[in-house]
């Protein structure tokens, strides 16, 4: 195997950082995936310390993609909504090169995944405009217009009838409301929507925690635009972290 073809991808999540080697031709994972808990309140140096140790588990000089829980613009830290507030103005990807001794690209989680479903997964081949939301802790989203990620978009922020998308549509939202599949999937509805008045997408792609039991909800939704999960499931930001190391959207 060819090592320019591989890349380490990362996934930080807010419970763990998960990493593991990527073939990229095919975007599968060359040998095993390691983890280790995310120290998401305490110090940044705590969080690189915590990064730098679950890498160390894959040797050589591969480049590594980060898919970070926040807006990622030119390898800096722009929103920190899970992580400690430190990190807002921290050049995450400079910082995470001189601790791994390795090139980094940083992105967007939700992008991460997004590229994933786009290169090798459930929008592979799919023209047009497709949109992906990860629907778990809160709605992530990501945005491709022929092919080309629009970056860092925020749709689960989006006020959907005077509330926020992802505090009526989250995982969360369904756990902590107490809302049946019925209760959720109408709330979820509303959102596809208003999002798709809004983006007109060609295919909406639903990841994230919830879709593992797609059978509960999927016959309830509603919305003009095709919808299907993800197949890339829990691998999606790891592999689509390891892509964006060779991928040219403007991140």
């Amino acid at each position: 195997m060819n090592s320019s073809s591989l890349a380490v991808g990362v996934d930080v999540g807010g419970s763990s950082i998960k990493c593991a080697l990527i073939d990229l031709d095919t975007g599968t994972f060359v040998g095993k995936r390691f983890s280790t808990p995310t120290p998401a309140q305490d110090s940044t140096d705590s969080l690189l310390a915590a990064l730098a140790s679950v890498v160390s588990n894959i040797p050589g000089d591969h480049a590594v993609g980060l898919a970070f829980p926040s807006v990622i613009r030119n390898g800096v830290v722009r929103t920190a909504a899970n992580l400690n507030k430190a990190w807002i103005g921290q050049p995450l990807a400079q910082l995470a090169s001189q601790r791994l001794q390795r090139s980094v690209v940083a992105i967007n989680d939700a992008d991460a995944a997004g590229l994933a479903e786009l290169r090798y997964g459930a929008a592979r081949g799919v023209p047009g405009t497709v949109l992906l939301l990860t629907l778990g802790t809160g709605i992530g989203s990501a945005l491709f217009v022929d092919g080309r990620l629009v970056p860092n978009t925020e749709f689960g922020h989006l006020q959907v009838a005077g509330r926020e998308a992802e505090k009526r549509a989250s995982g969360r939202a369904k756990v902590e409301g107490g809302l049946s599949w019925d209760g959720w999937a109408a709330e979820l509805n509303l959102v596809l929507s208003e999002l798709h008045a809004l983006l007109w997408p060609d295919l909406i792609v639903l990841c994230g925690g919830i879709t593992e039991e797609p059978e509960k909800f999927m016959d309830k939704l509603q919305c003009e635009a095709p919808l299907c999960i993800g197949s890339m499931r829990s691998e999606a930001g790891i592999v689509g972290a390891a892509f964006a190391t060779v991928s040219s959207p403007r991140m």
